[in-house]
């Protein structure tokens, strides 16, 4: 039955299987009765809606466990090449991680979010979790900062009231008017950093990939604080990272489609 405004109307039994399907992603697999569990829902509720996920390949039994199923892994494929920005973001991705050796990552906002579209892993990098579709906060890291910077303050505004300003660590900026500063900050110089507000010990840059004032999405940088907070080897990385999205503009700007 739907439910909501006739503006935001949802339908429950849509909900209650991305329910199911965002437990399984968070807990690695789940029983059936564990899923009842922990959405409050009837074993049998849980077994129909479980069935036709496995029907439609969305899902897959192992046992007694439930996982989410591999067509997932085609659905954000066509997602992931769905926009000519990211699938040019690729090459550039790889090619700064491995002259670098750091971590890099290509993230774009959807719905309040960052997600992780192409990451590479430098040589000498700190392995933390930048798997392609990860979803991050956007104030707690270097790319949402400058992605936001460049949009209007409505727009952010939106963002912050949909999401928040949640603290992952003591360094992230959760008062609204701070964010605010930072990105007032952020937009004059044309990059953002990351000083340990997402993960403990790791800083990052970030720069915005802009066509046509259009923010397409931001090219990361991240590293370890000792590597990254250096004042000498954090110039040459936000040069770095700076000189490689402009890289990226000037193809996407006269490369043909």
């Amino acid at each position: 039955m739907a439910t909501g405004s006739s503006e935001n109307r949802t339908v429950r039994a849509t909900e209650t299987a991305f329910d199911i399907v965002e437990l399984l992603q968070e807990q690695d697999g789940a029983k059936l009765h564990e899923i009842a569990t922990e959405l409050d829902l009837a074993d049998s509720t849980v077994y129909h809606h479980l069935n036709t996920l496995i029907d439609r390949r969305y899902v897959v039994r192992e046992g007694d466990v439930y996982y989410p199923g591999l067509e997932f892994l085609q659905v954000g494929g066509r997602a992931r090449e769905r926009r000519r920005a990211y699938r040019l973001s690729e090459s550039f991705v790889q090619s700064l991680a491995e002259e670098t050796g750091e971590q890099v990552q290509f993230i774009v906002e959807e719905n309040g979010y960052g997600y992780h579209v192409y990451t590479s892993t430098g040589e000498h990098a700190t392995s933390i979790d930048t798997r392609p579709g990860k979803r991050i906060y956007l104030h707690a890291n270097a790319t949402g900062k400058t992605i936001m910077a460049f949009y209007e303050r409505e727009r952010v505004e939106e963002i912050i009231d949909s999401v928040g300003l949640p603290a992952l660590t003591e360094h992230t900026i959760t008062d609204r008017e701070e964010l605010f500063e930072e990105l007032e900050t952020v937009r004059e110089r044309g990059y953002a950093y990351n000083w340990e507000e997402h993960v403990e010990g790791y800083c990052g840059v970030g720069v915005p990939v802009r066509l046509e004032r259009e923010v397409l999405g931001a090219l990361a940088l991240g590293g370890p604080v000792e590597r990254v907070r250096n004042e000498q080897s954090r110039e040459r990385l936000t040069q770095r990272v700076r000189e490689t999205v402009n890289e990226l503009e000037l193809e996407l700007k006269f490369d043909t489609p």
